[in-house]
C-alpha cells in the first residue's frame, strides 16, 4: 500500500467517524426540565436564612442570636432585627436596646402575634395593634367543590399551567406603599392585612403623647409601619415580618427594603425564636454509633431474659424423686444460704417439751433458768447447753456436734 493510499483511506475513515459523531449527536433530545427541590433543613429551622444570605451577598456582616442575654454586646452591631418584641422581657434589657439606638443604632422590631400588653418597647412608645374586621358583604360566596375542580379542568383544558391557575385565584393583597428620599424613591410592600399599627398622634397630631413618630405608611386597611427619632439612631415597628422570611422576601420590594432599613456599617444582628432539632435528630446524626450499641445491648438483654425464664427442664418428666432425695435437697439448700437455725428447730423444739415433762420446775421458769435446769438435769455444762439451744452460726462440724448434743439431751430427758 502506498503512502497516498494510505492517506485516502485515513481521510474516508475521519469522514466515516464524523458523520457517525454527527448522526449520533443529531439523535439526542435536549430539553430543560425544572425540578422543584425541598427545603434544606438549615432552611426549614430559619426562616430567615433567605435574608441573611442576601445582606451577606451585599457586603454585610450577620450574625444571629435567640435572646438579648445571647447577644453579649451592641458595640459592633449597626442594625438589629428583632422577630418578635417579646425578646425585650425587663425593663434593663429595654434601657440596654434604648441606650444603643440613642448612641447611633437602627433597631427594626416587630408587633406581637397576639397581645401588646406585656411588650415594653411598644408601651414604652405607645404604639398598639389591632385586628380590623372584614367586611363580609364584599366577600364572595363559597364555592362548592364539584365547580371548583368543574372551573379548574376548564382552566387545564384551556392551555393553563397548575402555577398560572393557582396566580389567578390568588387573592390581591393591599399593597403598602412607602416613600423614601435620597433617589429611593417609592418601595410597595405587602403587609399581613389582618393587623395594623395605631399611634395616637397618627390618629391626632394635637394628642398628647410622649413619643411622636415622624414618619408613617399604611395601606388601604390602616398603619403598618411606624418610625420614630431616638437620639441619633431610628427605631422602625413594622406589623408583619413575614415579609423578610424565606417565602416572601422575593416578592415586591421586601429585600430591597430590608437592605434600605439596614446600615452599611457594622453588623446586621438576627434577633429570632430559634427551631430546636429533636434529641431523636440530633442522636441520629451526631451518635449512630450509640444507637447501634444499644440495638445490640436490648438484643443481648432480650436474649438473656429468654433464656433466664424460658424453659429449661422438659415439660412432663415421668422421674420421680424420692422421699429422702427430697428431703437431702432442702436440706442443702438451707444449709447453703446460712439457715441452719430452721434445721435446728424441730430438734430443739423436741428437746422443750421433753423439758416440760420431766423438770417440775421448767414451766414456771424464765428462758435463763430454764437453760441452767436442762443443764443440771443432764449434767452439762450451762454453756455449752446455751450454745446448741440458742445459736445460729455453724460450721460443718459444730453443725454436727450440735446434733449429736440435741439428741443426747432428749435422751436424758
Amino acid at each position: 500500500m502506498t503512502r497516498n493510499s494510505q492517506i485516502i483511506y485515513g481521510l474516508l475513515g475521519a469522514i466515516l467517524l464524523s458523520a457517525l459523531a454527527w448522526g449520533f449527536y443529531a439523535s439526542i433530545e435536549f430539553y430543560d426540565e425544572k425540578v422543584r427541590a425541598k427545603w434544606s433543613k438549615q432552611a426549614l429551622y430559619n426562616p430567615y436564612l433567605a435574608a441573611e444570605q442576601f445582606l451577606q451577598k451585599s457586603e454585610l456582616e450577620v450574625i444571629e442570636a435567640d435572646s438579648l442575654i445571647k447577644l453579649s454586646s451592641f458595640e459592633d452591631v449597626s442594625t438589629m432585627l428583632i422577630t418578635n418584641a417579646n425578646q425585650i422581657g425587663n425593663p434593663r434589657q429595654l434601657d440596654a436596646v434604648l441606650d444603643w439606638i440613642e448612641s447611633g443604632g437602627s433597631l427594626i422590631v416587630t408587633a406581637n402575634s397576639f397581645s401588646t400588653s406585656d411588650d415594653l418597647l411598644l408601651q414604652k412608645f405607645e404604639v398598639d395593634v389591632t385586628w380590623p374586621e372584614t367586611d363580609d358583604e364584599e366577600d364572595e360566596p363559597e364555592k362548592s367543590v364539584s365547580d371548583s375542580l368543574r372551573e379548574y379542568n376548564e382552566k387545564i383544558e384551556e392551555g393553563m399551567s397548575a402555577e398560572e391557575i393557582a396566580e389567578s385565584t390568588k387573592r390581591e393583597v393591599p399593597l403598602t406603599e412607602i416613600n423614601f428620599t435620597g433617589g429611593i424613591g417609592v418601595l410597595k410592600i405587602a403587609f399581613n392585612a389582618n393587623r395594623i399599627l395605631t399611634h395616637p398622634y397618627i390618629d391626632d397630631e394635637e394628642a398628647d403623647t410622649e413619643t411622636k413618630p415622624f414618619s408613617w405608611s399604611s395601606s388601604t386597611n390602616g398603619v403598618h409601619l411606624i418610625q420614630f427619632d431616638v437620639g441619633e439612631g431610628l427605631l422602625t415597628i413594622v406589623s408583619d415580618p413575614s415579609i423578610w422570611q424565606s417565602r416572601k422576601i422575593d416578592q415586591h420590594d421586601h429585600a430591597y427594603l430590608l437592605w434600605v432599613l439596614s446600615s452599611t456599617d457594622g453588623m446586621f444582628a438576627f434577633l429570632r425564636s430559634t427551631n430546636r432539632e429533636s434529641i431523636w435528630s440530633l442522636i441520629s446524626s451526631n451518635a449512630i454509633e450509640l444507637i447501634i450499641s444499644l440495638s445490640f445491648f436490648i438484643l443481648l438483654w432480650l436474649w438473656y431474659m429468654g433464656h433466664r425464664f424460658g424453659r429449661i427442664v422438659p415439660l412432663y418428666n415421668t422421674r420421680q424423686r424420692a422421699l429422702s432425695e427430697h428431703f437431702s435437697a432442702t436440706a442443702s439448700y438451707l444449709w447453703h444460704r446460712k439457715a441452719s437455725k430452721h434445721l435446728l428447730q424441730p430438734l430443739r423444739q423436741q428437746v422443750f417439751r421433753r423439758a416440760h415433762i420431766a423438770i417440775p420446775e421448767f414451766s414456771r421458769a424464765d428462758q435463763q433458768q430454764r437453760l441452767t435446769l436442762i443443764a443440771e438435769h443432764c449434767q452439762i455444762d450451762r454453756e455449752t447447753v446455751s450454745d446448741i439451744l440458742q445459736a445460729s452460726d455453724f460450721n460443718d462440724s459444730g453443725f454436727v456436734r450440735t446434733v449429736k448434743l440435741l439428741k443426747q439431751i432428749e435422751q436424758s430427758l
